[in-house]
């Protein structure tokens, strides 16, 4: 009976660990769980875009308070943080931009980033070595899915799906852009199949 029990417990806890390894999800809106103290060159990096982009609705607050980070692992050997809004102001309806940076030392280099999406999942499936991305969006209708993959020192987009919602034949229609083995990027038109 003790046999059984320590059983049932070491596949519990194996569970536990193999679920802790699986993807993680980050919401637009949600707060980070686990906040990092955000290097001074990604605030400037991000200050910079902000800026250029010409966001006004944040003018009076300080730019340390506009984002939040988070330590986040790609690989085996690679942590980078995830940056997002910490205000609202930087979002419009349930979207907010969102960026990972790789820090060496002092120097912060942007390898992804999103003007708009609700969430990101920082998936368990690898390409080179790297955790894949994904990010979703839906709002009213419409949306957007894609999938980023890591190529040699960055980010790249390999599937994106935009889509909107056919109402009368509750389906989606949209276009599909899927890249091949080869590299090549395919785009089709995703169509409702009548009954």
């Amino acid at each position: 009976m003790k046999l059984s029990a320590s059983i049932t417990a070491l596949f519990a806890l194996l569970f536990i660990a193999l679920c802790a390894q699986s993807a993680e999800e980050f919401g637009a809106e949600q707060r980070v769980k686990n906040p990092a103290k955000i290097p001074s060159s990604i605030i400037a990096q991000l200050s910079k875009k902000i800026a250029t982009d010409g966001i006004n609705a944040c003018q009076d607050t300080k730019p340390n308070d506009l984002f939040e980070a988070q330590l986040v692992s790609l690989s085996k050997s690679t942590k980078a943080y995830l940056v997002k809004p910490a205000h609202a102001c930087l979002c419009s309806a349930h979207d907010c931009p969102m960026w990972l940076f790789k820090v060496n030392k002092t120097t912060a280099k942007l390898i992804w980033d999103t003007p708009a999406t609700s969430l990101l999942e920082i998936m368990d499936k690898k390409l080179n070595g790297y955790s894949k991305l994904r990010e979703v969006s839906a709002l009213d209708g419409q949306g957007h899915e894609t999938i980023w993959a890591w190529n040699i020192s960055s980010y790249t987009e390999i599937y994106h799906n935009v889509w909107v919602l056919d109402a009368d034949k509750k389906c989606r229609l949209g276009e599909e852009t899927t890249q091949l083995m080869d590299g090549k990027m395919v785009q089709h038109t995703k169509t409702c199949i009548q009954d």
